[in-house]
């Protein structure tokens, strides 16, 4: 998918602009599956059972706080699998920032409440 495409898509412009809710919900199918597919490849998987920050890393032309929308439904699929749950006890914070690479990565850290 190009980067337009991609930027008019999954945005958080896009749920501004009304974007209706069958429409929503298959974002949601395809972004778990997607994430579910990354997953897959990762091994062993365990929840973190601390509190965390998961850090996003985007390359795709959208500002910076338009990927919440995207953030959110990674996010969601991560529950069960890396994280344990994404109430504010488990998920402290959450960051967005821009690199160079050509895909979307995800990094999940314990937070140091010491």
């Amino acid at each position: 998918m190009n980067k337009a495409k991609f930027c008019r898509e999954y945005g958080l412009n896009s749920i501004y602009a009304g974007k209706h809710w069958t429409k929503r919900n298959a974002d949601k199918d395809y972004w778990h599956w997607l994430v579910k597919e990354a997953l897959a490849k990762v091994s062993p998987l365990q929840a973190f059972i601390k509190p965390i920050c998961i850090t996003f890393y985007w390359n795709d032309g959208l500002d910076c706080s338009n990927h919440a929308y995207m953030a959110k439904m990674i996010e969601d699929c991560l529950k069960g699998y890396i994280i344990t749950d994404d109430s504010r006890q488990y998920v402290q914070e959450i960051r967005h920032k821009f690199y160079d690479e050509q895909f979307i990565t995800v990094e999940v850290t314990e937070v140091n409440n010491e």
